[in-house]
């Protein structure tokens, strides 16, 4: 059954959008650029289900746009570009259907942003599996995903940025008693996601005839 357009009103809170009157009764509220997109107009006879179905098409090609446009600059997780898109007031419908196909078509793989995450990490902010795992995480990667990217970051690798940053760190500690200096560098690479077993060999070296 067709209904008709019987009013466009614009928003007095918000002049970027509309609200359509489908037979004096309020409808659905939409971006104003689509009203002549859509051809949408006072008096204009259509069916309800097709005009949603318009803006919901309209809303996944934006989206998409919006998406890729992202994803052009930088790598994004799953669970990042859902953010980034319900930040951008898409509907979920629309974001499950544009994720899904992002991730088809390989522009979003979470292996690989775990992977450019953590050669980031060590290079500009070193850190400790531990932390890194953690960020991961908080970042929406999954955590087998995690644990495999991880496990491909080598022991040795681990210790000589540990043993980095922390003779850098121990310059502060010149001064300070041996036992009282080596609790501190302890407490600082733990926050830094080392294990212990790296800590405690990292901490002998640095402190070593202080």
């Amino acid at each position: 059954m067709k209904q008709k357009i019987t009013d466009i009103q614009q928003l007095s809170e918000n002049h970027l959008h509309r609200k359509i009157y489908l037979d004096d009764e309020p409808f659905v509220v939409i971006p104003s650029e689509l009203i002549d997109k859509l051809g949408l107009r006072v008096g204009l006879e259509i069916r309800a289900e097709v005009i949603e179905k318009l803006i919901t098409a309209d809303e996944a090609m934006r989206a998409k746009k919006y998406a890729l446009d992202l994803l052009s600059n930088d790598i994004f997780s799953k669970s990042q570009m859902t953010k980034q898109l319900e930040r951008e007031g898409f509907r979920e419908e629309n974001i499950d259907i544009i994720i899904t196909e992002l991730i088809v078509a390989g522009h979003i793989r979470d292996r690989q942003y775990a992977e450019k995450w953590v050669q980031r990490r060590l290079k500009s902010n070193p850190r400790g599996r531990k932390l890194l795992r953690q960020e991961l995480v908080d970042k929406g990667v999954d955590k087998e995903t995690a644990e495999q990217v991880l496990s491909e970051v080598k022991t040795e690798v681990e210790e000589k940025l540990a043993h980095q940053i922390a003779k850098k760190r121990a310059k502060m500690y010149t001064k300070l008693p041996n036992d009282t200096a080596k609790r501190r560098l302890h407490g600082f690479l733990a926050r830094r996601g080392f294990d212990s077993d790296i800590i405690m060999s990292v901490i002998d070296q640095v402190l070593k005839g202080q």
